[in-house]
């Protein structure tokens, strides 16, 4: 005989069941008193006894484990449900409890039938609600398990679009700088070692922000400087930086790098591209209920440069803050006025964190 493998119904539902089944064997008293043509008072005392019992005799059918013995507990629980409800009744109107043995039997035949019928509507009933709220159960326990599921492959999906950006970023960097560095040490070892401190800083900011989800505003500022600082030397110091942060600002949080490939893009498509002075503004203000972050250059501008990147860097970005703040973070990129470009990234101040 296989067993039912079916989880049993917590107590506390029977509490929840029972204003229904008064409601349901007050039903069954008016349908009663439509058959039988007794009154309604007498059919609601005799139908709230025999619904009563035969709930009571139900309830061992859920934790019974195997069909055939639920079966046959439900026929005689029901059985013992009719009898014991009738005598019941008949006590609470004042009668001996064994007068209500004494009925004929097509009045047993009619107790019975219509007392099997309400049974079993009553029966189906709670059980297809039971069915329903396990089901209800599973599918939101099946719903917190994806909603995990999908936060992890968007952790691991934050991580691998930061290794594909440090990538991008550190290779051509490290190898610019390397060589710029090489050449200063017999010619200024005095500015070779002020660009070797700042790499060093700015591969120890990095690493730093390669190992937390997050970091501050603050703190991504300073790792810009010592890379600009780095540009700065490498282009012969004709790079001038321009950064102005509001206060309240200094302690968003970001993920790293986030700004890095838009200083990277500023530099090798635009001032790298012109000759002569060059300037880069960072710029973090808080304006109508917005975070804006802008990296504006005054380099050959969009369309102008001779050289063409792939585009990786700027989709990072836009998946990095869909995925930290949702839809309403915006990144565009945009003519600068007066020449060059401004990349701007708009955040709404209320996902950022901030106070507008």
């Amino acid at each position: 005989m296989k067993p039912c493998t079916r989880t049993p119904v917590p107590p506390r539902h029977y509490l929840q069941e029972l204003p229904l089944l008064l409601v349901f064997n007050t039903v069954f008293a008016a349908l009663w008193t439509t058959v039988s043509g007794s009154g309604f008072g007498e059919a609601l005392v005799y139908s709230q006894c025999i619904g009563g019992l035969c709930y009571l005799s139900s309830i061992p059918i859920r934790y019974i484990r195997y069909p055939a013995l639920k079966f046959a507990w439900g026929i005689a629980g029901g059985a013992l449900g009719v009898v014991g409800g009738m005598m019941l009744a008949t006590a609470l109107r004042g009668h001996p409890a064994t007068a209500a043995l004494t009925q004929s039997p097509y009045a047993w035949r009619l107790t019975f039938g219509f007392s099997a019928v309400a049974f079993a509507l009553c029966f189906a009933f709670f059980w297809w609600r039971e069915v329903a709220e396990r089901r209800s159960a599973e599918l939101a326990a099946r719903a917190a398990r994806a909603d995990a599921a999908r936060t992890e492959a968007e952790r691991a999906a934050a991580s691998a679009q930061l290794a594909a950006l440090q990538a991008q970023i550190e290779p051509h960097f490290l190898f610019n700088t390397l060589a710029n560095l090489r050449s200063l040490i017999g010619r200024d070892p005095e500015l070779a070692r002020t660009l070797l401190d700042r790499l060093i800083e700015w591969l120890r900011a990095t690493l730093q922000a390669s190992r937390t989800p997050h970091t501050t505003l603050a703190a991504e500022f300073e790792l810009l400087s010592a890379y600009l600082d780095i540009q700065r030397i490498r282009m012969g110091g004709r790079l001038t930086v321009d950064t102005r942060v509001a206060p309240a600002l200094r302690e968003l949080q970001l993920p790293p790098l986030l700004l890095q490939p838009l200083v990277e893009n500023a530099i090798a498509h635009g001032i790298e591209q012109k000759a002569g002075p060059a300037h880069i503004a960072l710029l973090a203000e808080l304006r109508d209920g917005r975070v804006r972050l802008a990296v504006t250059d005054n380099g050959v501008g969009l369309g102008a440069s001779n050289t063409q990147g792939t585009g990786l860097g700027l989709e990072n970005v836009q998946a990095r803050l869909a995925s930290c703040f949702g839809d309403d973070a915006r990144l565009s990129v945009e003519s600068a006025p007066g020449g060059g470009v401004c990349a701007s990234i708009e955040i709404p101040a209320d996902r950022a964190g901030v106070r507008a």
